[in-house]
């Protein structure tokens, strides 16, 4: 006998908004969630929160199915992550939820938002029958060091920033505020470096982020302590509860960490005075230097072209226009010169190039060569300046032609009026009775249309060109102005790099970059380095700059959304990867109009 068990589906349906603590502290996090119990098929229900919260991510959407006693329960749950900005306590909810023509109303939940209070000491895991203990100082550490410690004014010096935490630590709501470096011009070195090291028996995973930094003055310089803060989470043993409860798991407790790192003296001497060149305009690193003049071959009052490019290691943007032997420039009209500066490499250190185009007017027919160029710099391994010296460039003038005047005589005292002889035709028109030339049509000082367009077309071609040439000039010798000009095609290259790595399912790569892109809008728009751009300042810095509340509020919700992806141990869905990819353009979009 087959035995058919019958099943039916609850009528009953009930909205319950729950948390995974009621008590948060400002800058951590909560995990909300709306579930319904009865039903499969409802839409995303009406969620009121306070705007003293951050929407982190959600909803992310789960669906569970159990069987009591032949009875068939559904319940749909709604995952939020929320996080408070404030101190206060605040009410969250009730969620609204309208199913086949009836409305449904949850409960609220009451949060306490607290100031941030560091954990300090050993922890007695609760719940956990082999009594194991946890020293937090030793689960999370950092540190912060540079290369060398002593270099020359200008020189390159590498900052390293690590941040380490025990392998498979479950971390969040990371908050990095970097060292300042007000006495340096800084420059970020690449992506986030990710890798394993053992210390003290202990194997860690290691968050490296490092900046080249070139000291502006001389003498005994202090790098202030950078700061960090976090969430570690203990993992403690999970209790059967409710299906609400199942359905928010058992995530463990979350204790605050605040870590400083020790400060880091430099000694930073001056460039040495003796056999300093006179062209020497502040260069310090190792350069090589090409140079290229097109044409060779040109007449009087032609432009050259000439093309110096500058390669090596230091800082590539602060490079000086190379030196044309000034004795052999006598007979040349020289222009300012273009500069565009590639980096090629933020490995290891700056590399890169700076390429000057500078054009010159030959003058005079007796010019056989185009001066020697010159280019001076100080090495601080060698620790002595070096001079690049390129030999003059050959160069022919060729003898302008002569143009043959027009002459018109008339033969004889008696000719008849409006006879004449022409000698030269190249440009007469083929006809000889000059004097019965007639205006055939309207006299052109009778159309004042055609006048007025005769007129003001040329006038506003060159508006037009110096408009053109004065954007130029800016864009070559502006940097603030060509930074802010160019910000939005880098922020456009950024994201769509992010969008590849979304496709490659690399989420990692794909967070770093998504913040990267933001943060380096911002850098371009206010004309600042990278590192001057933390997450501790930018929110205070775009409001002073007038940025509107909603744009401040989405560009927070997406930082704090990237940092919870990268470091968090859960994972976000594809399609919460691609909606914080959409918030990031919006962001990126706004400032563009705002900054």
């Amino acid at each position: 006998m087959l035995n058919v068990i019958s099943t039916a589906y609850a009528k009953e349906i009930a909205v319950v908004v729950s948390v995974d603590k009621n008590r948060v502290e400002i800058g951590s996090h909560i995990r909300l969630t709306v579930g319904v119990e009865g039903a499969f098929d409802t839409e995303i229900p009406t969620l009121s929160v306070s705007e003293s919260f951050s929407l982190l991510y959600g909803p992310s959407v789960s669906t569970q199915t159990t069987i009591i006693n032949n009875v068939v329960k559904v319940f749909r749950g709604f995952m939020y992550g929320f996080s408070p900005r404030e101190k206060g306590n605040f009410e969250i909810g009730p969620a609204t939820l309208e199913y086949k023509g009836k409305k449904y109303t949850s409960n609220s939940i009451k949060i306490e938002v607290v100031k941030r209070t560091p954990f300090e000491g050993v922890i007695d895991e609760e719940n956990d029958t082999s009594g194991r203990r946890v020293d937090i100082n030793k689960m999370v550490f950092v540190e912060l060091t540079t290369d060398k410690a002593e270099a020359y004014i200008y020189e390159e010096v590498i900052q390293s920033f690590k941040l380490y935490f025990q392998k498979r630590l479950p971390i969040d709501d990371l908050d990095y505020v970097a060292a300042s470096t007000k006495s340096f011009l800084a420059e970020k070195l690449g992506d986030e470096r990710r890798y394993e090291e053992v210390r003290d028996g202990i194997l860690y995973n290691v968050i490296e982020l490092r900046t080249a930094l070139f000291p502006l003055v001389s003498g005994k310089i202090e790098i202030p302590p950078a700061k960090f803060k976090c969430n570690v989470i203990i993992r403690q043993k999970r209790s059967r509860g409710s299906l609400f409860d199942e359905f928010m798991g058992g995530g463990g407790r979350r204790y605050p960490v605040e870590r400083s790192t020790e400060p880091v003296k430099l000694i930073i001497k001056p460039l040495p005075v003796v056999d300093k060149p006179e062209a020497f305009s502040g260069a310090v690193g190792k350069y090589t230097m090409d140079v290229l003049a097109k044409p060779t071959k040109v007449k009087i009052g032609d432009p050259i072209t000439l093309t110096i490019n500058i390669r090596g290691e230091g800082n590539i943007q602060t490079i000086g226009e190379p030196i044309l032997a000034p004795e052999g420039m006598n007979d040349f009209k020289a222009y300012n010169s273009e500069t565009k500066v590639t980096i090629t490499d933020r490995g290891d250190g700056i590399k890169g190039e700076k390429l000057f185009n500078k054009v010159i007017e030959p003058q005079s027919e007796d010019i056989s060569v185009i001066p020697g160029i010159s280019f001076s710099y100080f090495d601080p391994e060698l620790e002595k300046y070096k001079t690049l010296i390129h030999d003059p460039i050959p160069l022919e003038i060729e003898h302008s032609d002569i143009e043959t005047p027009i002459r018109l005589s008339i033969e004889g005292a008696g000719m008849t009026k409006g006879q004449v002889k022409i000698l030269t035709k190249d440009i007469l028109p083929l006809m000889t009775d000059l004097y019965s030339f007639k205006n055939r049509g309207i006299a052109l000082y009778k159309r004042p249309f055609l006048l007025s367009i005769i007129f003001i077309i040329p006038i506003l071609i060159v508006v037009a060109c110096i408009y053109v040439q004065r954007q130029r000039e800016l864009l070559h010798t502006d940097v603030g102005y060509a930074r802010k000009k160019r910000a939005m095609a880098h922020a456009q290259k950024h994201l769509s790099n992010a969008r590849e790595l979304l496709q490659l399912d690399n989420p990692s790569e794909f967070y770093v970059t998504l913040t990267r892109s933001i943060l380096e809008h911002i850098a371009d728009k206010l004309n600042v380095t990278s590192a001057a751009v933390t997450s501790d300042n930018i929110y205070d810095i775009l409001e002073k700059r007038g940025v509107s509340n909603d744009v401040i509020k989405e560009l927070r919700q997406c930082l704090e959304s990237c940092d919870y992806g990268r470091f968090s141990s859960g994972q976000l869905s594809r399609e919460q990867m691609e909606s914080i990819l959409d918030t990031a353009e919006k962001v990126i979009m706004h400032l563009e109009k705002q900054l």
